[in-house]
């Protein structure tokens, strides 16, 4: 999820994030030039991780991760299949 409070950029992230669609709002963002960083927010049920980073990097990493979790989707398939 983002949210804009007071000229900041914040995202949320969960175990139920879009990453793909995510990814293509941060590469968008940062494409703009609107915010220089955000902060990010990871929650998990043990508590939350809160850091704050360059929109570039994190666009970067939103899409690493949503291509590996492609990658593994992928495998488990043609595991499934054999």
């Amino acid at each position: 999820m983002i949210s804009y409070d007071g000229g900041r950029l914040h995202v949320t992230l969960t175990r139920k994030t879009g990453l793909t669609k995510l990814a293509r709002l941060l590469e968008a963002e940062a494409a703009l030039g609107m915010h220089e960083e955000a902060t990010v927010v990871y929650k998990c049920r043990n508590g939350a991780l809160r850091q704050v980073m360059p929109i570039e990097t994190l666009a970067r990493m939103v899409k690493q991760e949503a291509d590996v979790i492609a990658q593994l989707r992928l495998e488990r398939a043609v595991k499934v299949g054999m």
